[in-house]
């Protein structure tokens, strides 16, 4: 008797175990959708790039969007279109905003360079400025203060 006592112990000590990283996991997902809004996961996908300036020569600034695939607990910013860096994921939201923007300033030179553009690279530089300094958080959005680790 004794024995199978031993054993009930044992697989209820397990299953206590398993319990409690399931719970954990059933948390953290529940304390998320109520952070990003209820089912926040299933909401529509929305911008989280805030350059909105016309950008030069119809260069825009590709989007970043809470990242929803397996390793969003890790990078939680995903960049959604543009040439260069479309899919790539990244930790932070501050290094999600320099490489749209950079990116950006990038497309934007490459164009005024090929002399399709009739303004200068330097102009680009500026843009580029601009591009980060939207995308820098602020005291009257708790929002975006939720996505930046500032």
């Amino acid at each position: 008797m004794v024995k199978c006592r031993g054993a009930v112990t044992t697989i209820s000590l397990l299953v206590g175990i398993i319990s409690s990283v399931i719970a954990g996991d059933l948390v953290e997902d529940i304390r998320r959708d109520f952070q990003l809004g209820l089912f926040g996961r299933q909401q529509t996908v929305t911008n989280l790039q805030r350059f909105t300036a016309p950008p030069l020569g119809n260069q825009a600034a590709a989007q970043i969007v809470q990242n929803n695939d397996f390793d969003s607990k890790e990078k939680p910013f995903k960049i959604v279109g543009g040439l260069r860096s479309d899919g790539q994921t990244f930790s932070s939201f501050q290094d999600a905003t320099n490489r749209v923007c950079d990116d950006q300033k990038n497309d934007c030179a490459d164009f005024s360079n090929s002399g399709a553009g009739s303004f200068k690279v330097s102009e680009c530089d500026q843009q580029d400025n601009d591009c980060k300094d939207a995308n820098q958080p602020t005291d009257q959005d708790d929002n975006f203060l939720y996505f930046c680790d500032n």
